[in-house]
């Protein structure tokens, strides 16, 4: 088997922030789970791919939709620009497929699921044909990204400072030694504004009609994940 290529984004040492962080993450990514199905009626049956799957098997927080889905009864495939073949073994019935994938992979997708992704793509043109991508894949997109205004900064474990214009906030990362975070195609948090203008750009470019649903959970008292839904 080929060496997984993998970044640690939060260091060698699991801190006490980091183990509240992943028990907190499987919390709230389990009610967008429960939330997505009750909305599109149940998952069993229906076929998904997971756009931008991580190739980590340790944090108990990461991949916990594939495992969620098969157990539920659905189609799942995988997609990731990393190496992430292993997880077929790590998850029987899940199907990797080559990225990026293309439409002609799929006889048959219902929804793509994107969590914690469109924040790392880069620029926010980046982002658009991200959400562009999502679209020409299955006939619903599920896009979940953390809350540019919760007050914590989970990437850089800093508060309030990325609420500052974007080109002062990668200053101070850049002066604190955090370059990788300071780079735009590393980290480009969104607000429910911003998120809400891209998607409606892109719904926009489209013949089809879509129906869009939004839900935020909250985390240390502030919503910290934003969740759309957007179906034909």
């Amino acid at each position: 088997m080929a060496e997984v290529r993998e970044y640690d984004y939060f260091g060698d040492r699991i801190s006490w922030l980091d183990k509240l962080r992943m028990k907190s993450s499987l919390r709230i990514r389990r009610q967008i789970y429960d939330w997505f199905s009750q909305q599109i009626g149940g998952v069993s049956g229906k076929v998904f791919l997971d756009h931008g799957a991580t190739p980590d098997t340790d944090r108990i927080d990461s991949n916990c939709w594939i495992r969620w889905l098969l157990e539920d009864g659905a189609t799942v495939y995988a997609t990731s620009p990393e190496e992430i073949q292993h997880l077929e073994q790590q998850f029987p019935g899940l199907t990797v497929v080559p990225f990026p994938p293309r439409p002609e992979q799929f006889s048959k997708l219902d929804f793509v699921t994107s969590s914690a992704v469109i924040e790392h793509v880069g620029s926010q043109s980046e982002q658009l044909q991200y959400l562009r991508d999502l679209l020409s894949l299955g006939s619903g997109i599920l896009v979940a990204t953390p809350n540019r205004y919760h007050w914590l900064d989970f990437h850089t474990k800093l508060p309030i400072v990325h609420w500052l214009p974007r080109r002062h906030h990668r200053t101070i990362l850049n002066i604190l030694g955090l370059t990788f975070w300071a780079q735009e195609k590393n980290l480009r948090l969104l607000s429910q504004r911003d998120l809400a203008r891209l998607i409606w750009n892109v719904l926009l470019e489209k013949n089809t009609r879509y129906r869009v649903s939004w839900f935020q959970p909250k985390f240390l008292g502030a919503v910290s994940n934003l969740v759309v839904l957007a179906r034909q």
